[in-house]
């Protein structure tokens, strides 16, 4: 992360922000986790308001080989720079567009402290992996072999 020489300002606005911030609706649904999540446009309208009152303001944009730049700036002139790299599962526009949508959100969830997914308490971070078969004594014996 890159900031100006002094945050004190831009500090006490991110501070002043989130005493305004609203929750954000979590109005899509994950199909692979069956979770819900806040989209691009809906922390964007939720935040709109907040940030300018609080003096902020923010810009996202795509820098070097699939990388996303976020800076969050104060009335002040000071700021908050951050980049992070981006892996597309697909190497097209369609999947660098998703890339870039999915890591808007993050940064801008990261940077302002907003939640804006379902709170597991880490729970599918946490649990182990299950392994799929019949229990035969203390083995595992895979559905597809017969008896």
């Amino acid at each position: 992360m890159e900031t100006s020489t002094s945050i004190v300002n831009i500090a006490k606005a991110i501070i002043e922000f989130q005493k305004e911030i609203k929750p954000i609706k979590k109005g899509e649904t994950n199909p692979f986790f069956k979770s819900k999540y806040a989209d691009l446009p809906a922390i964007l309208e939720a935040i709109k308001e907040p940030l300018s009152k609080a003096g902020l303001s923010f810009v996202q944009f795509p820098t070097g080989v699939n990388q996303l730049s976020t800076i969050l700036m104060h009335t002040s002139g000071e700021f908050m720079k951050s980049t992070v790299q981006m892996n597309p599962v697909k190497n097209d526009p369609q999947g660098f567009g998703s890339c870039v949508t999915y890591f808007r959100r993050y940064a801008l969830g990261s940077i302002l402290g907003l939640s804006t997914e379902e709170d597991d308490d880490g729970n599918k971070a946490s649990t182990p992996e299950v392994k799929k078969g019949k229990a035969v004594a203390n083995d595992i014996i895979p559905d597809s072999e017969p008896f």
